[in-house]
């Protein structure tokens, strides 16, 4: 029997007792709720008990996703001086991982990333905001304050007011971690290892994908609940969004070469579309006719703009729109991408001229970003 991915299927396993029956919609809510309802009563239960006066609870139920096996992650806000330790405890039967932290760490965290300020030239934010950190803050942003004394409601509109900037932060550091796994791509390439590289090459996919989901506003750090993230935020979404997830869930083929190629450039894809905001129809396949581009680069956004970077070597800064017809120009002619480009800016608002595209084009041909077919290069 194959596994379809299909109810059907699903109930097959749990009538030959391998799984369980999968929960309804309904049902769902309801035990994330329950899990919900639990870390509130937890958390006024150690308020008055223990005394703390800054108690929120975080995690996978407070972000809509989870399961019935999740537990609660409730978080004690402490003043300077005050113990700190990590602990687990239950209570009505359910375990809760209990996390003791600093006002002054939570504030400061808040501070450093309330604005996008990585440049090209100055990248520590990007290396500062680990996925570690970035969880936390996160988590904090989508949490449920039950006990506080104002200092954790101040906190959370301060951050609440900078959501358009920890977005892009956060799409930043996906990106980052989609060219750190581009670097491991490369290696195991030169190893002569073609299974990790496909390994890779779809968690360099599933980085990208995070950033994609990040710019559609879905912002919770963990790759654990992307495929949930994906069905929430593009369920309903067009034919680009429904052929972007067949592509996702189905990353392996027949040629792990073909698969690392295919998987490289749809993360480029994946990329660009979140950084820039412009949505465009990728060519998807893993051997496109027309130019192809480069698969030793990967993009990263910045404040001041964006470069498209080797895993080892000096990038190349380009535009927004550059952005744009980097991503475009992956499996079409010269003149059909020059084209979407422009259909796409001038939705926009923006009137760019036909030669001004082309030379552009050509610019991204010189500098081997993008390469051209042989047909592709007789039409130029």
């Amino acid at each position: 029997m194959t596994a379809t991915g299909t109810n059907d299927a699903e109930h097959t396993f749990a009538a030959a007792g391998r799984l369980d029956a999968p929960l309804s919609a309904e049902q769902f809510a309801e035990k994330l709720d329950a899990i919900r309802g639990r870390g509130t009563r937890m958390a006024r239960h150690m308020a008055a008990e223990q005394g703390f006066r800054r108690i929120y609870t975080g995690g996978a139920p407070l972000a809509g996703l989870g399961s019935p096996c999740s537990d609660i992650d409730l978080f004690v806000v402490l003043d300077e001086g005050e113990g700190d330790t990590e602990e687990q405890l239950f209570f009505e039967g359910q375990r809760v991982d209990v996390e003791y932290l600093k006002l002054r760490d939570l504030e400061s965290l808040i501070d450093r990333f309330s604005s996008f300020t990585a440049t090209s030239s100055d990248a520590e934010q990007i290396g500062f905001a680990s996925r570690s950190r970035l969880d936390r803050v996160t988590r904090f942003l989508l949490s449920e304050i039950v006990v506080d004394d104002g200092e954790l409601d101040r906190l959370h509109r301060k951050l609440t007011a900078a959501g358009s900037e920890f977005r892009k932060l956060l799409i930043s550091r996906h990106a980052q971690d989609a060219q750190n796994a581009a670097e491991d791509v490369s290696g195991a390439v030169l190893n002569g290892d073609l299974q990790s590289a496909e390994y890779q090459s779809r968690e360099m996919v599933y980085f990208a994908a995070e950033a994609y989901l990040c710019a559609a506003g879905d912002l919770y750090v963990n790759t654990k609940w992307l495929w949930a993230k994906w069905a929430r935020t593009f369920g309903d979404g067009g034919p680009q969004d429904a052929e972007l997830s067949a592509v996702i869930r189905d990353l392996g083929l027949p040629d792990p070469a073909d698969a690392v190629a295919r998987n490289i450039w749809l993360a480029q894809d994946l990329l660009a579309m979140a950084a820039t905001g412009y949505r465009y129809a990728p060519v998807t396949g893993p051997r496109p006719a027309h130019t192809r581009r480069n698969p030793r680069y990967t993009l990263l956004p910045f404040s001041d703009g964006f470069v498209v970077t080797q895993q080892v070597g000096a990038g190349v800064e380009l535009s927004r729109e550059g952005v744009l017809l980097w991503g475009v120009a992956h499996g079409r002619p010269r003149a059909d991408a020059a084209t979407t480009a422009r259909k796409i800016m001038s939705e926009q608002g923006l009137d760019v001229g036909e030669d001004d595209v082309l030379a552009y084009y050509d610019s991204l041909v010189a500098r081997e970003l993008i390469v051209p077919s042989r047909a592709d290069a007789d039409d130029s």
